[in-house]
């Protein structure tokens, strides 16, 4: 069938979306959309397949002449596709799934930019590389370009919709192209990312899940290194190269990412990217870095690690620098991303290592000094924590509190002499007595002890297992906070104790000789240390005592202390003072207990003084009755006589025939009542419940008062 364009006008200036095409079938003149399958090429696209590597070089060969005959078909396919007209060139990415599927075979496939010296190496395969690296880019930069004429041109919302529906561009394309393009073309590729987001907002959501999925990534490279570890696998040189450029590659990706798009850094910040940094940094390349140097201490893979310790710096730098840039462009507003600025910088003291490189490359103290400038309102205890923490010295900002020897990076160096490179001698302080060196166990109760310190729940036993997999104090109790202890000790009872080894089976081990004391194998046991605390008893008497009698006779060192002892005395002064015992009867007096009295006992006392004046105690009378001592508690009768006696004068007694005022009594049955009697009756009844329960309790309180009542 044949069909042709009979004219291609747009003198409307219509979007792509819009525009419709003349077409001449068959005679028939009808009109068709701009993109439409009609147009789409049903041409076989090529896809790209990377070229033979051996040793880091490439290898020559059949291999290698296979590549170059198939690589110069694919530039020739991303000629033609870039040569199509532009409603052609939509209509077969569209239409046709093998034009993306290979543009994507060459981002997959293509050298990072930390390889490109392999391609540079060979003049075979340089030129044909470069030719089909640049092609590439020409086509991604087609598909995201909106006006190509001013007839050739697509929505916006159509093309971000078009974009992102049929997959042409994805957040693991855009990933992919950051190492293969991120250090030689970065305007190209900050253009390409800002363009994208802005066509299509959709993106952003991927952007976040492709953000989680490199922390995790993050997690996996760590759990691949330590479960090889436990589990006592030996991994192969092979195995752990790839993981070195894998971590590069990671690496790099998130350092250009926040670098050539800082839109990015919320989310980085949101996700928490800083202690996944840190982490990573501190624990992952660090292990990595020993075992690749164990297994060759020049390997080239050992570059690799410090490029990525490199990228991963400056992509913390990039993320927390959106604080700083926050506080200068708002400093009326700057409390709360100064106060997270600093939080971050205080999480990441548990990573010395990091800690110290990132020192070295950002000096804090700036950051410090804007932060002290712009937010007069912040917390400078934080503030001076900080600063202590990370410019008060080298043990303060490593060691984090501990004196422990740590790991001390270089930009091009190793990881020290655990890995092979050179570490950093502490000078130590001025000391005047020179320090025994400690033994092993020591070394392990000290550091349990600091462990314990931190975290005083775990048992001894625990901890002891925890150290036995780490290679610091620091890095066990980093482990334990965040939860990323290997299996085997996850599942252990944290609470076990540290049970000592018996002492009694290592000597039954080395003699045979089993014995069953209870103090065998303690300090004073005598076969089992070869010098015992104490003094050893032979024979009668103690060491440096007297051997017989007439020595112990002849002794007299006690007459001297005894000597000695009485020469105090003879400063005693013998004069009495017989003023001394008045004042002191004069202040017993005083001080002596006040007995509260009656009114009759006062009298009684009153009157007995009397007679005592009158009468001298020698002229006595022989038959006069003895006086009385005090009574204990006043005789209750006597009490009863005095309270009635008060009643009755404040209550005189009734004439007779005439009732009292509040007379309830009245006359004797039978013979009638005044009214005034009947009204206090009716007054009491009304009233009677005034006073709670009859009055009982003030009378208890009143007769246990009075000493009625034993108390």
């Amino acid at each position: 069938m044949a069909m042709s364009i009979v004219a291609f006008e747009n003198e409307k200036n219509l979007p792509l979306n819009e525009l419709l095409l003349n077409v001449n079938e068959n005679g028939i003149k009808r009109n068709i959309p701009a993109l439409h399958e009609k147009w789409s090429e049903s041409r076989c696209f090529s896809k790209y397949t990377p070229f033979p590597i051996k040793g880091g070089l490439v290898e020559e060969g059949a291999q290698l002449d296979q590549w170059a005959s198939e690589t110069e078909w694919f530039v020739k396919d991303m000629e033609w596709l870039l040569g199509l007209e532009h409603f052609r060139f939509w209509s077969t990415l569209v239409h046709n799934a093998g034009a993306i599927e290979s543009v994507i075979s060459f981002t997959q496939s293509a050298i990072p930019y930390y390889l490109s010296g392999v391609v540079r190496s060979s003049p075979n395969v340089f030129p044909l590389y470069s030719a089909a690296l640049r092609r590439v880019l020409q086509v991604i930069c087609r598909m995201i370009t909106q006006h190509e004429s001013d007839q050739c041109w697509i929505g916006k919302e159509y093309m971000g919709e078009l974009l992102y529906k049929h997959y042409l561009i994805s957040i693991p394309l855009l990933f992919d192209l950051l190492p293969v393009y991120g250090r030689e073309n970065k305007h190209v590729l900050t253009l390409m990312l800002q363009t994208v987001f802005k066509l299509q907002p959709k993106y952003r959501q991927d952007l976040r899940v492709a953000l989680q999925y490199l922390q995790s990534t993050f997690k996996t490279i760590q759990l691949q290194i330590e479960t090889d570890r436990i589990d006592g696998n030996v991994a192969t040189v092979g195995t752990l190269n790839d993981l070195a450029v894998y971590t590069l590659d990671c690496c790099s990706t998130l350092s250009l990412l926040v670098e050539l798009y800082p839109e990015v850094r919320p989310l980085c910040s949101e996700l928490g990217f800083e202690p996944s940094i840190t982490n990573f940094y501190d624990n992952t390349i660090v292990l990595l870095y020993r075992n690749i140097f164990a297994k060759d201490n020049e390997s080239p893979y050992l570059g690799y690690l410090n490029s990525a310790r490199m990228e991963l710096l400056l992509a913390f730098r990039s993320i927390v620098n959106l604080q700083l840039e926050t506080i200068l462009d708002n400093p009326n507003d700057s409390l709360l991303p100064a106060d997270k600025f600093l939080c971050i910088l205080t999480e990441c003291l548990s990573d010395p290592t990091f800690v110290k490189d990132y020192q070295r490359h950002y000096p804090v103290e700036r950051d410090l000094d804007i932060l002290k400038q712009a937010c007069p309102g912040l917390d400078f205890f934080k503030l001076d924590f900080v600063q202590n923490a990370y410019c008060g010295g080298e043990e303060s900002a490593l060691t984090n509190g501990h004196c422990e020897e740590t790991i001390i990076p270089e930009e091009n160096e190793g990881f020290g002499e655990a890995t092979g490179g050179a570490v950093e001698e502490q000078s130590p302080g001025p000391s005047t007595v020179s320090a025994q060196p400690l033994s092993e166990e020591q070394k392990i109760e000290e550091q349990v002890q600091k462990v314990l310190d931190v975290l005083p729940h775990l048992g001894g036993g625990y901890v002891r297992k925890i150290l036995s997999r780490y290679d610091g104090v620091e890095q066990a109790i980093a482990a334990v906070l965040e939860g990323n202890l290997p299996p085997d000790l996850a599942e252990a009872d944290p609470t076990e104790p540290f049970i000592p080894a018996d002492k009694l089976d290592s000597f039954f081990l080395e003699t045979g000789i089993q014995r069953l004391n209870v103090y065998d194998g303690d300090e004073f046991d005598v076969m089992v240390h070869d010098t015992v605390k104490g003094v050893i008893k032979k024979g009668k008497g103690m060491p440096g005592g007297a051997k017989n009698l007439q020595q112990m006779l002849d002794d007299k060192s006690h007459v001297k202390e005894m000597k000695n002892r009485y020469q105090e005395y003879t400063n005693v002064c013998d004069d009495y003072d017989d003023e001394y015992d008045d004042s002191y009867d004069a202040m017993a007096d005083s001080e002596s207990k006040k007995i509260r009295l009656t009114a009759e006992m006062r009298n009684a006392l009153v009157d007995e003084l009397d007679d005592d004046e009158e009468e001298p105690e020698d002229e006595a009378p022989v038959g006069a009755p003895e006086k009385k001592p005090l009574d204990f508690c006043e005789n209750p009768e006597v009490v009863r006589q005095r309270y009635e006696e008060r009643r009755r004068s404040k209550f005189p007694p009734r004439q007779s025939g005439k009732p009292s005022e509040k007379d309830v009594v009245g006359k004797p049955k039978g013979q009638g009542q005044d009214t005034s009697v009947l009204q206090n009756r009716k007054h009491k009844g009304e009233n009677k419940a005034s006073r709670a329960n009859h009055n009982r309790k003030q009378g208890a309180t009143f007769k246990r008062n009075k000493g009625m009542i034993p108390s």
